[in-house]
């Protein structure tokens, strides 16, 4: 295997291919820095004394169903300019994990299209192994919204777990990201959002909630200039709430116990569009 080849098919760049053998259904391909790459990785300087080498294990991308390991040999040395003695840079991978970049790069392409579970199995790693890529990666693109460009807003609330804990999550309506998640219900909850909104001036023109008195006042206070929009699922519900009130009093009404009986089967024709009911229902 050439060093080009390493960099094409493996995207890995500053290192030199030494040799390559096969072990317990593994390849495994021994690599080191290239001599170019021997520098402190502190203030980059040449002036270095070598200090023996470490060997570590990297998985990297399969070839086929193959699984391919990069035995790396890290150079440690002393550096004549600051006095440390360090390891080379570690181009190829986190200094902290066992996979390479580009496999890291090919779990996130995977996950686009299949599940943990199966990304691990096909992959041959454990479930954690994707879920720390996956996580990462979300931590690293998404912990941080961007908030200056928002227009348009969602606001909910949701419950986890078994003791009905409450968590309040804003969107923003265009990306779909999630932009804050704040702890427990209600506007009291969403006092940390309205400061880091306050301070990246975004000019919100409308914000969909639910019909809860505390958020439609939080709103109007926060965001005098923004329209509010109630969501459709609530809007259905609380007229599907008062049709089934409605019939109730009807039922409670009548005497006939023929009408009792048509009012009482009577639910779910009226929450249906009349051109999906047959002639007998309309």
């Amino acid at each position: 295997m050439s060093t080009s080849l390493l960099y094409h098919a493996f995207g890995v760049h500053g290192y030199q291919y030494v040799r390559s053998f096969f072990n317990k259904g593994k390849v495994f391909f021994v690599i080191e820095a290239h001599p170019s790459q021997i520098r402190c990785p502190d203030c980059d300087s040449r002036h270095v004394i070598r200090k023996g080498t470490q060997t570590r294990h990297f998985k990297t991308l399969p070839i086929g169903k193959k699984p391919i390991v990069f035995t790396a040999i890290i150079q440690r040395m002393q550096c004549l300019d600051c006095h440390y003695i360090k390891q080379v840079k570690l181009w190829l991978a986190d200094p902290k994990k066992s996979y390479t970049l580009a496999f890291a790069r090919f779990v996130l392409e995977l996950l686009r299209f299949s599940t943990i579970n199966d990304v691990a199995h096909h992959l041959g790693v454990s479930w954690d192994t994707i879920k720390e890529i996956q996580k990462e990666y979300l931590i690293k693109h998404f912990s941080k919204p961007k908030l200056k460009n928002m227009t348009h807003l969602a606001i909910d609330e949701i419950s986890i777990g078994k003791r009905h804990k409450y968590i309040t999550l804003v969107l923003d309506l265009k990306s779909g990201a999630v932009v804050f998640i704040g702890d427990g219900k209600g506007a009291d909850s969403l006092m940390p959002f309205w400061k880091k909104l306050k301070h990246s001036k975004a000019k919100i023109m409308a914000v969909a909630i639910d019909m809860s008195p505390a958020y439609i006042q939080a709103v109007t206070a926060q965001l005098p200039q923004a329209d509010i929009v109630f969501d459709h699922f609530h809007v259905i519900k609380y007229f599907n709430d008062k049709l089934s009130d409605l019939r109730r009093q009807l039922y409670d009404q009548t005497k006939e116990r023929q009408e009792r009986q048509d009012l009482k089967g009577l639910r779910w024709i009226l929450l249906k569009n009349p051109e999906h009911l047959d002639e007998n229902k309309r």
